[in-house]
């Protein structure tokens, strides 16, 4: 998961994930292997939460890492073969790319308080994974974290329905 105790092993487990995306699409990207270091210190050591990255849960520790990824804009080059749609959204691999790390290490993991775990990958139309990809092209930590964070937390919880716990009906019909 992203945020281990250790710098080093986030970055190698997030450059992983990267080849993933590329061997998978056939697609070119070059990242700023420095900006990605630094960023993940400065997660470590600024997390936006009170008690740190460490106590920090998984839709928390994920929506840093998105927002920081974009807003940074890790990704230098991107290549690869998309809709049009996709093609028009400006700083569109960054936002894949961190969409792409993100997703994938939700898969699995583990929520209130290690007690569960996501069984079932977020499941997206291609008209919602468009919006979705246009809405985080130009995000940062500090303007979107708590909205990011909200926004993966549903994501999962549509996929994962029995995760969702202290449910409260917002209108009456």
């Amino acid at each position: 998961m992203i945020f281990s105790d250790n710098e080093t092993t986030d970055y190698f487990e997030i450059m992983v994930l990267v080849d993933s995306f590329v061997e998978a699409n056939s697609a070119s990207i070059v990242i700023n292997e420095d900006k990605l270091f630094f960023m993940i210190k400065r997660i470590h050591a600024d997390f936006p939460c009170i008690n740190g990255a460490n106590n920090a849960n998984v839709f928390k520790k994920s929506a840093a890492f998105l927002c920081e990824f974009v807003g940074e804009q890790v990704v230098e080059t991107f290549e690869c073969v998309m809709s049009a749609e996709l093609e028009k959204i400006t700083n569109n691999g960054s936002a894949i790319i961190a969409f792409h790390i993100v997703t994938t290490m939700l898969n699995n993991a583990t929520v209130q308080n290690g007690e569960k775990s996501i069984k079932n990958p977020i499941e997206l139309s291609k008209h919602s994974y468009i919006d979705i990809i246009d809405a985080l092209n130009d995000i940062t930590l500090q303007r979107s974290f708590k909205l990011v964070t909200v926004l993966l937390e549903q994501l999962v919880y549509k996929s994962n329905c029995e995760l969702q716990y202290d449910v409260k009906k917002l209108s009456i019909t």
